[in-house]
């Protein structure tokens, strides 16, 4: 396709002209470079979706948790966690959770098993299939709009971290998308209608908005492609009827939980009815109580964040300064809309009454940026269109490319940088390394007790709980509440009390949790957020003392040694990780202190971090030393976190503890807690 600016910017030459025989070389390896841009960018752009899946974001999320162990039950006995063989739409936490992202995940765990890389996996490459689907439909318009429409989705803030997470709602748009790429073909081939109005109703099993979105856009869509060429009415009912039977199940599920009375069996499928009123009544605007009052402002903030780039509130939908959209796209998104509603080209005609529905729905549901998520690809393709525009003149179009290009690189690496830190505690990590290591050293029947009830679902996806055997013991004290509460199953119990300390052997604890267990009588192993602790052997008890605090001799950058309180304070305590341990030593940035150690020393456990009042901190490195060689290094560990050691001592006469400062020096409160020595011989 000829850019309509562009035309007004050519130098016409004859065909036979010299001329016109430079032009074609010119333009040659002007396609050849960009064919070779093009692929680099694809590459960069699907590696950065499909690394480091299990690592970025660190932890697993409760959602991503909930679909994943429903699906692993689904593979590995035929039932979710609520008994259900096959169902639809899953209950999950008691208001329901959408099922095809779970469904979608199956071949990758039925392959590597229930991990966090293969959870994620689905995601990845629906993130994938959305760039080459992308810039085929650009390529099958324009070469230069192929490069486009690729470029701005491939540094778009909100598919990167669509793509690197198991969000069952971010199935959708791309689902929607598939759907949209079979329409675009039915211009030449009828049969590609029936498979797109079918992918399209499929979408109705990825979240709740596509129960409105769906038949609204199919509509819109078969009024734009008749316009293109004549349909007839065969086609039409075929397509219709296929649209129909795929969304049959979800259409039998709505009907069920507003008119059932229990679950319906279409033999092997399970049609569900909720314990508690259904979730997407209540984010469904029209159907909510004074629903209707609260459309005006939510258009309002649905409108902000497509236009606005703002974030919704909730740091894992979007990086601050940064939002689910660069804003640098919206004038550019207000063309690219401009020229759709001109040029009558069926592939825009469709973006742009994608976009128009999406917005409808959008207005109508509770918004934020996940709920709202069916606005960004559509909007993405026209940004695309409107910087196409640019194409025609060269030097404009080199420096828009370079720089959104450089955006989108700053973006990559604050991703995989900054914004890690910022989001790490929301998808607990560290949490399925302590319960694989705490259930890896209990025996088959020990009780053990994990902190909050909220990771219920985290503990049955990492421990691989049998679904048979969760359905027979979970404890639900409220089974009619939307957001039912587990206090247990099988031989795990939630909620870390004085009596469960008492009386237990074996734990899972937050970090915040961490002073609860006193290095004299648990061995505490630290894993990200979260420590596996289990209770030392009563006969080894008196082997345990606290290291002398005051025989330490050595300096600092800063102030003098903290004893049992940290540096420059008159508190007693050692605030960390929201507590506060009562033992232990106060340093600050670059220090050094050495202590002798007594004949007989075993081993030396010990805990260390920064204080809770290093916020403006850049990290510290704690390192021990024994006889002045080093045996041990915590890599930088950043404010809030806390970590535990237990350093084999073997006959060493001198200890030594320091630490060092990151960039700067700025709060380093640095914290050893609790340094506690065994020797069992007298």
């Amino acid at each position: 396709m000829t850019n309509p600016l562009a035309q007004h910017f050519e130098i016409g030459s004859s065909p036979a002209s010299p001329d016109n025989a430079i032009g074609r070389q010119s333009k040659m390896r002007f396609s050849y470079s960009l064919y070779w841009a093009t692929l680099v960018l694809f590459v960069l752009a699907a590696a950065a979706r499909l690394l480091w899946l299990g690592d970025y974001p660190g932890g697993l999320n409760q959602d991503e948790a909930s679909s994943g162990y429903d699906a692993w039950a689904l593979l590995s006995e035929g039932i979710d966690r609520h008994g259900l063989s096959w169902p639809v739409h899953f209950i999950a936490w008691g208001s329901g959770q959408n099922a095809l992202y779970a469904y979608l995940s199956m071949p990758f765990m039925a392959v590597g098993g229930p991990s966090v890389a293969n959870l994620r996996l689905a995601a990845a490459c629906l993130g994938v299939m959305g760039l080459w689907i992308f810039w085929r439909l650009g390529r099958r318009q324009d070469q230069q709009l192929a490069f486009w429409a690729l470029l701005v989705i491939a540094t778009s803030p909100w598919h990167l971290m669509a793509s690197r997470w198991a969000l069952e709602s971010n199935a959708v748009p791309p689902v929607v998308l598939l759907a949209v790429y079979c329409l675009t073909r039915s211009k030449t081939d009828l049969r590609w209608l029936v498979a797109g109005s079918a992918v399209l109703a499929s979408s109705v099993y990825a979240y709740g908005t596509a129960y409105f979105f769906a038949p609204l856009f199919l509509l819109c869509a078969w009024l734009i492609v008749a316009r293109q060429r004549t349909i007839p009415l065969k086609w039409l009912l075929i397509s219709g009827v296929a649209a129909f039977l795929v969304a049959v199940p979800i259409m039998a599920f709505i009907l069920n939980n507003s008119f059932g009375s229990g679950h319906l069996q279409w033999g092997p499928f399970t049609i569900p009815k909720y314990p508690s009123e259904a979730r997407y009544s209540g984010m469904f605007l029209p159907l909510a109580e004074n629903g209707w009052s609260q459309i005006p402002k939510n258009s309002i903030q649905v409108f902000h964040m497509l236009l606005g780039a703002q974030d919704d509130g909730l740091p894992w939908n979007a990086a601050p300064h940064w939002g689910p959209q660069l804003w640098i796209l919206t004038p550019f998104l207000m063309l690219g809309a401009g020229y759709a509603l001109r040029a009558r080209n069926l592939i825009d005609e469709l973006m742009l009454a994608w976009l128009v529905c999406a917005l409808i729905t959008a207005c109508c549901t509770s918004a934020n940026i996940n709920r709202i998520n069916l606005i960004w690809l559509p909007s993405l393709w026209l940004s695309a269109r409107g910087l196409w525009l640019l194409s025609g003149f060269t030097l404009w179009n080199k420096i828009a490319q370079f720089s959104l290009l450089a955006v989108g690189v700053f973006f990559t690496l604050y991703y995989f940088n900054s914004w890690q830190e910022r989001i790490t505690e929301n998808f607990s990590p560290g949490l399925g390394e302590s319960l694989e290591a705490i259930a890896a050293e209990a025996p088959p029947n020990a009780p053990i007790t994990v902190t909050h009830h909220s990771v219920y679902t985290n503990s049955l996806f990492f421990l691989r709980t049998n679904p048979k055997e969760y359905v027979a013991t979970a404890q639900i004290p409220d089974p009619r509440s939307p957001f039912a509460t587990v206090n247990g199953f099988g031989r795990i119990s939630f909620g870390i009390t004085d009596e469960r300390i008492f009386s237990g052997n074996y734990w899972v604890a937050n970090r915040s949790e961490l002073h609860k267990f006193p290095l004299f009588s648990f061995d505490i192993r630290t894993f990200g957020f979260y420590a596996a602790i289990t209770r030392k052997p009563q006969s080894e008890l008196a082997c345990y003392r606290p290291l002398e605090l005051s025989r330490f001799t050595g300096q600092q950058d800063h102030g003098s040694l903290g004893l049992n309180t940290e540096v420059d304070s008159y508190n007693f305590g050692l605030p960390i990780a929201d507590q506060t341990f009562n033992f232990g030593l106060g340093v600050h940035g670059d220090s050094k202190w050495t202590t002798p150690l007594d004949s007989g020393s075993e081993t030396l456990e010990l805990g260390m971090g920064l204080s809770s009042n290093s916020s403006c901190s850049d990290g510290m490195n704690f390192r021990v030393l024994l006889d002045g060689k080093q045996v041990f290094e915590s890599g930088k560990l950043r404010p809030g976190a806390i970590h535990f050691a237990k350093i084999p001592l073997n006959n060493a006469q001198q200890l030594t503890l320091t630490t060092s400062a990151g960039y700067h020096n700025r709060c380093d409160h640095g914290l050893w807690i609790t340094p506690t020595i065994k020797r069992c011989t007298p």
